[in-house]
């Protein structure tokens, strides 16, 4: 079931509501002391906003460049272990899938949840056992990829972890409030002010859903987190892994003609319990 109101619906929800505001609820006209709160409240909103919208696409520019980074370290370890034979390859190949799995399943702010599935990849890595010259510096090689990415596994929970904090969204919506009730009480019921007052409104709505977007790390999910993952499961060797929920609310936009793994689970998140994986193409 879709829970989540994406931009487009939102964006027409507010203008009928808001153009139904203006036409059937009767304004009182220009009031001094409210077009004064209208004007102190915007310019609250637009320094507190615009501080934080910053920040959040900050947070998210770090998260995407930690992400990819992984990507290329993961991809050279399994590239490396091929020196060690194709049974040791495999494995490496399948703890790697598993932790990319887990991290999948998780939402992207459960991130440190796949935890465990990282460092069973670890101790496996860390106790291959080598032979000769090459091996030897294969091994040396994977044991510095997989530190590094355990710092960046690290830096990455950090970044999903770090939500904005409740007081501001109780601060950005009150001034929303007092914005709405300022704009709609000194409606002077003409057809231009009405326009003008509806684009106003829905516009700073819009504005509070993508910093909810931003917040909630699924701005623009489909570019920076399933495409290059897509592609990191296909250098790997491996069948690219989709959760049905996010394919159903249409959240990513899948390409036909490539083979995927798609998961059901029967259950509530985080219940994965009895989940079912079905190749579709």
């Amino acid at each position: 079931m879709k829970k989540r109101v994406d931009l487009i619906e939102a964006v027409i929800l507010f203008l009928i509501i808001f153009s139904l505001i203006a036409i059937f609820v009767e304004g009182r006209g220009p009031n001094n002391t409210i077009i004064a709160l209208i004007s102190v409240s915007t310019f609250l909103f637009g320094i507190l906003g615009a501080f934080i919208m910053q920040n959040r696409h900050k947070r998210l520019d770090e998260l995407r460049k930690t992400l990819r980074i992984d990507d290329a370290l993961y991809i050279n370890i399994y590239r490396l272990s091929e020196l060690f034979g194709k049974d040791k390859q495999k494995k490496v190949q399948e703890k790697i899938d598993n932790f990319y799995i887990k991290t999948i399943d998780y939402k992207l702010i459960d991130y440190c949840n796949a935890s465990k599935a990282f460092l069973a990849l670890f101790d496996f890595l860390k106790n291959l056992k080598f032979k000769g010259a090459k091996q030897q510096k294969a091994y040396e090689r994977i044991l510095n990829t997989i530190m590094r990415a355990n710092e960046n596994r690290k830096y990455t929970e950090y970044l999903t972890r770090n939500k904005m904090m409740k007081f501001k969204w109780v601060v950005l919506i009150g001034l929303q409030i007092v914005i709405l009730f300022g704009v709609f009480y000194i409606n002077d019921n003409s057809p231009a002010y009405g326009i003008l007052a509806v684009i106003l409104s829905t516009s700073s709505m819009l504005f509070l859903l993508i910093l909810r977007d931003l917040d909630t790390l699924i701005w623009k999910e489909q570019k920076w987190i399933w495409d290059p993952l897509e592609q990191v499961f296909q250098e790997l060797d491996l069948i690219p892994y989709y959760p049905e929920p996010v394919i159903s609310s249409k959240r990513v936009i899948l390409k036909k003609g490539v083979k995927r793994r798609i998961v059901y689970y029967p259950h509530p998140y985080p219940n994965f319990s009895g989940k079912k994986v079905k190749i579709e193409n």
